[in-house]
């Protein structure tokens, strides 16, 4: 008989776990994820709109998540410790409208995108908002993981089978189009026609593909097809093209132990350890095998003090585009 693991992080307790917390509301949940940090951690918050991903009614619009963080904002207790961005998606209406005001109005410090939920990054709806980003230093946090956590579920229609750079009609099914919205190489173009825009490619690539990375070697001489998105990550802040790129570590390295050991090694190149962000993806985390806290301190210590403050400090503040460094 198979001998059921009720333990604190078994997969049973991680999926209970992810549901207390999200049931939460937001000052509780900013409450949870603070004690698991030293005394005056500042957090980025990241909020979803997933009305238009085919899933059925949302419970709560993405209006409201967006007033009750700028209600959070403005306590006094919170407002040097949250930095709240702006969910975007290119099919709401008024979105660049709406954006502009939550950032210039109500303090919002960036855009959050998440193409996987049925819109491709260089959907033309997005481009005045790449340009107004990139006028004012604004900062642009964007999904590049794959499978992604959160899909869209509907039917794909033409303005998703539509390549916005190319015109191409896309002959592809649901998952392959998702994937194409999310590739690293989708946003060669925003970057080549924005090169001042601040722009984070989330996850470096996925706790996939940095399995994929150690497991199935590539050389040179690959099809490009074949890299790994942490390497087509790495190619690109490696190249020098792209001066305002960004990556962040979220939920990649608390998949695996092992992974604190890559990051180490992929991190003594200066050229990327000047634009790796720390994050956690809480509360998508309670899903990892390791807790927030304790994967937290082993890569502090792995990384030793100097190389963690660069990434958990330095590297944020610069993105974010905050004076002082």
């Amino acid at each position: 008989m198979r001998r059921l693991d009720f333990g604190r992080r078994s997969r049973l307790a991680r999926y209970a776990r992810i549901l207390e917390v999200s049931h939460k509301g937001q000052e509780e949940a900013f409450k949870t994820v603070r004690r698991f940090y030293p005394y005056g951690t500042r957090f980025v918050v990241l909020p979803m709109d997933m009305e238009y991903m085919g899933a059925g009614k949302v419970k709560e619009p993405i209006d409201e998540q967006h007033a009750k963080l700028r209600e959070l904002l403005r306590k006094d207790e919170y407002s040097d410790l949250v930095i709240p961005f702006a969910a975007v998606d290119a099919r709401r209406d008024g979105v660049v409208e709406k954006t502009v005001r939550l950032i210039e109005e109500d303090g919002f410090r960036g855009i959050k995108l998440y193409p996987p939920i049925g819109y491709h990054p260089n959907d033309p709806a997005l481009r005045p908002l790449y340009a107004y980003a990139a006028e004012r230093g604004i900062p642009v946090m964007t999904h590049c993981s794959r499978p992604a956590a959160v899909q869209y579920r509907g039917q794909v229609t033409e303005r998703m089978r539509t390549d916005p750079v190319t015109g191409e009609r896309l002959s592809l099914g649901r998952k392959e189009l998702l994937t194409r919205f999310t590739d690293p190489d989708s946003y060669v173009p925003i970057l080549g026609e924005h090169p001042k825009l601040k722009i984070c490619l989330a996850h470096f690539g996925g706790e996939g593909d940095w399995k994929a990375h150690l497991e199935q070697p590539w050389d040179a001489e690959s099809p490009i097809g074949e890299k790994s998105w942490l390497a087509k990550i790495m190619d690109m802040l490696r190249s020098g093209a792209y001066e305002n790129l960004y990556t962040d570590i979220s939920y990649t390295v608390f998949a695996d132990e092992e992974y604190v050991h890559l990051l180490k090694v992929l991190l003594s190149d200066e050229r990327v350890s000047r634009r790796v962000l720390f994050g956690s993806d809480f509360y998508v985390v309670e899903n990892a095998k390791l807790e927030e806290r304790r994967i937290s301190v082993r890569l502090r210590s792995v990384l030793g003090e100097k190389l963690f403050w660069r990434i958990a400090h330095d590297n944020p503040r610069e993105y974010l585009g905050e004076p002082g460094l």
